[in-house]
């Protein structure tokens, strides 16, 4: 599915624009020659922005795939080890495998371009290119050819139909089988173009290959092809997939996993739509988005989107020397945005004045599962087990919960993404309902709810009276886990500070409210399971920032008056 998706991308979409044998490549510099082969100049093709370099991007013929430890040639463009032997080891084993594809692909050309490039291959060593640049740095960049100025690439006629005979041909080695994804009959492609992940090798990772006879199913070894799929079809997913990774506006990138994305044909609003709901906006600039993901969740009529297009996600991970697939998704793009909506739904909670963002994006919310606050940080497998719990409507990964659980017994504040964490995953997983709510609940008799809410009390009590409250770092813990072992010292310190204060009745009464709603018999239980615990922080979060709303309206009253 996965493959066929990818290939109708390449069907549907601009990658159309690169015909098959043929990729968008980055070149750093160019040969110069004239039409007997001598070089002239090595012109520099890259750009500055700033700091950054930036390549020029030509239409060139595809890369080899498979080139590892193995000699393949590049055709009209490759890195200087080849077509100008720099290399100490291999150099001259290289420059006479450049000097072979050429001079048989061109063999049938009698254009100046395919002359002049033989002659430059026919020479009996390579030119020496000192005077022009150093031969250390180009023995790793890559170059392309220019004969008295014009490059010979894809604009080239005659280079064009050179290679596309040259690519056609099949080598026999393969035996024919029908392809899994066209059904065509035909040679399958010995080894699959690799792909550019964040985070992978720097030469790039193969999504389908077979790396030893160890990792063989259905009677395949590493001498066999990677999968029954024809040249064609594994060169249109291959250039498909590049060309998401290398566009902004179809990947994200999720802890250490990368989510990329894309609808069907015409389909760049949604696609943009989707990406904006992936990274929301802050919270003074995301009230025209969360309108427009209410109008759609409701199904009301809109020209802008369409709620039926099929809509792609696929979430992979780098390794060694294959890509990882965390999931793949094909849906309606309507399904997508309400499972997106009822997640930031079940995150909304009374916000704490320190977060920037009402729609918690997802960075945010695995930077908070680490100490540094960074996403990257995170579990390797917690980005894309949230991200598909998120898209799917499934139940939120338990490993979230317990490394927020973890970062607040580290003597974390309970801050907003925290409690809204929290909330969610009790309101998703263990179906609670009834602490769940934006703000405080007064109503509610939970008890770890109500201990939660007694502990703020508690500790609001001693800030007043002391000006600091220490019981939150050195109690918190353990009046989650256990509060029997843990609440009569703390209801015993609050006498003595209550007795500093000149009013104390707010807090006194507080506190007897609360404990009526408790059972006399047993008030403070032994322990709590995880789930109480989640309530209990509910709870505390809840009257904290109740306290803090009561003193902003106090405040406002006092200066209306």
């Amino acid at each position: 599915m996965i493959v066929s998706a990818l290939v109708k991308r390449y069907e549907d979409a601009d990658e159309r624009e690169v015909p098959v044998g043929w990729q968008r490549r980055d070149v750093s510099y160019a040969l110069d020659i004239d039409e007997q082969g001598r070089l002239l100049s090595v012109p520099q093709l890259k750009t500055t922005a700033g700091k950054k370099q930036i390549k020029r991007t030509l239409l060139l013929p595809a890369e080899p795939s498979g080139r590892t430890s193995g000699l393949k040639a590049a055709f009209l463009c490759d890195n200087g080890s080849y077509m100008l032997g720099l290399d100490d080891k291999r150099g001259t084993e290289k420059f006479e495998k450049a000097r072979e594809l050429h001079i048989n692909a061109l063999s049938n050309m009698n254009t100046p371009a395919s002359k002049a490039i033989r002659a430059f291959f026919n020479a009996v060593t390579p030119p020496r290119i000192t005077e022009f640049i150093d031969e250390d740095v180009a023995a790793a960049e890559t170059f392309v050819f220019q004969v008295n100025g014009k490059f010979v690439d894809f604009h080239d006629k005659e280079a064009r139909h050179a290679w596309d005979e040259w690519y056609a041909k099949d080598d026999g080695t393969m035996d024919p089988a029908l392809c899994l994804v066209t059904g065509q009959r035909g040679a399958p492609e010995a080894t699959h173009g690799k792909i550019g992940l964040r985070g992978g090798q720097m030469s790039g990772s193969c999504l389908i290959s077979v790396n030893a006879d160890s990792f063989a199913s259905y009677g395949k070894t590493s001498k066999d092809p990677a999968a029954d799929i024809g040249r064609y079809a594994a060169f249109a997913y291959v250039t498909a997939l590049k060309s998401l990774l290398k566009n902004e506006k179809h990947h994200r990138s999720i802890g250490g996993d990368t989510l990329v994305y894309w609808a069907e044909k015409d389909g760049e609003a949604e696609e943009a739509l989707f990406g904006n709901l992936l990274a929301p906006p802050k919270a003074d600039e995301d009230s025209e988005l969360a309108a427009l993901v209410d109008k759609i969740a409701k199904g009301s009529p809109t020209t802008d989107y369409r709620f039926r297009r099929k809509f792609y996600l696929l979430c992979l991970s780098p390794n060694a020397s294959r890509i990882s697939v965390r999931f793949f998704f094909e849906g309606a793009f309507g399904d997508l945005i309400c499972h997106i909506k009822a997640h930031y739904e079940r995150l909304e909670i009374v916000g704490d004045g320190r977060t920037a963002f009402r729609l918690l994006p997802l960075w945010l919310i695995l930077g908070e599962t680490t100490v540094k606050k960074t996403a990257n940080d995170a579990s390797p497998l917690l980005g894309g087990q949230l991200l598909r719990s998120i898209l799917t409507g499934a139940n939120y990964p338990l490993t979230l919960y317990h490394a927020i659980l973890t970062r607040i017994r580290a003597g974390e504040a309970v801050n907003q993404a925290k409690a809204a964490v929290t909330k969610a995953v009790l309101l998703k997983n263990f179906n609670e309902r009834e602490v769940t709510t934006v703000a405080l609940n007064e109503n509610s008799a939970n008890k770890p709810y109500v201990l939660g809410r007694l502990f703020s009390v508690l500790e609001r009590l001693q800030k007043k009276a002391n000006g600091s409250a220490t019981i939150r770092d050195r109690y918190f813990t353990s009046a989650c886990a256990n509060p029997g072992s843990v609440f009569p010292t703390l209801l015993n310190l609050s006498m003595h500070h209550a007795a500093k204060l000149d009013n104390a009745v707010f807090f006194e009464k507080l506190k007897g409210e609360l404990m009526m709603r408790l059972d006399d018999e047993s008030p403070f239980p032994a322990a709590f399971s995880l789930d109480d615990q989640g309530r209990f922080i509910l709870g505390y979060y809840h009257q904290t920032q109740s306290f803090f709303a009561k003193k902003e309206k106090e405040e406002d009253s006092a200066d209306e008056q």
